[in-house]
């Protein structure tokens, strides 16, 4: 697929020269030791080639980490979809990646497929939508089921919430919260962190109504 891009932002050079030699087989490649770098290179208007492009940005990095570039570039009003990688990422730095906008978060060790499912899935996504706004669908109304309750703890958990700050904030006991966390996996499929985050971010609207029921 060389007529799309994938930027690798890593200070790690075994991580970028890895990515770099298996990714290249499919896609042009562009690797940076540091956000700086990759905004220097930016700055040069050396990406107006107006490739479909994807982000593979590490977490911590020295000086400025992946979640203080995402942000940067927000305010530059440049959409790349962001694909996080982080060996020791704590929750709220998961948290504030979904909520800043990111495409994906990997952690370290990865897998080759697991890059490059993320990044077809990304691409696809980009072709899928590209004369469309990419936050139109997700704000439709959708119906889903689960209970008010449910919904309530969901809305928490999704807004970063701990299990037991949720129990405290609802008035419920902890194995509570717990047995409706289980709820919402076996209904939503919602089996991690990550995935619960991205769902209270694309359907806050939907949940919040049956919330506020």
């Amino acid at each position: 697929m060389r007529n799309a891009k994938v930027i690798i932002v890593d200070d790690e050079s075994i991580v970028r020269a890895g990515l770099e030699n298996w990714l290249s087989q499919d896609y042009e490649v562009k690797s940076f030791d540091s956000a700086k770098s990759f905004l220097d290179a930016f700055e040069q208007f050396e990406f107006e080639d107006h490739l479909p492009t994807c982000i593979l940005l590490d977490l911590q990095m020295p000086e400025m980490n992946g979640l203080e570039l995402q942000k940067t570039l927000k305010l530059m009003n440049a959409e790349f979809p962001i694909i996080f990688m982080s060996g020791n990422a704590q929750q709220i730095d998961i948290i504030n990646a979904w909520q800043g906008g990111a495409a994906d978060f990997i952690l370290k060790p990865f897998t080759a497929s697991q890059i490059t499912d993320a990044l077809d899935k990304n691409f696809k996504k980009i072709s899928r939508h590209k004369n469309f706004a990419s936050n139109e669908i997700p704000r439709k109304l959708i119906d889903i089921p689960i209970t008010k309750r449910e919904a309530e703890v969901l809305l928490l958990l999704g807004n970063g919430h701990r299990q037991p700050e949720v129990a405290k904030l609802l008035g419920i006991a902890p194995r509570t919260v717990k047995m409706y966390r289980t709820f919402l996996r076996d209904k939503l499929s919602l089996n991690t962190l990550g995935e619960l985050i991205k769902y209270c971010q694309n359907y806050e609207h939907s949940i919040k109504r049956i919330a506020e029921k």
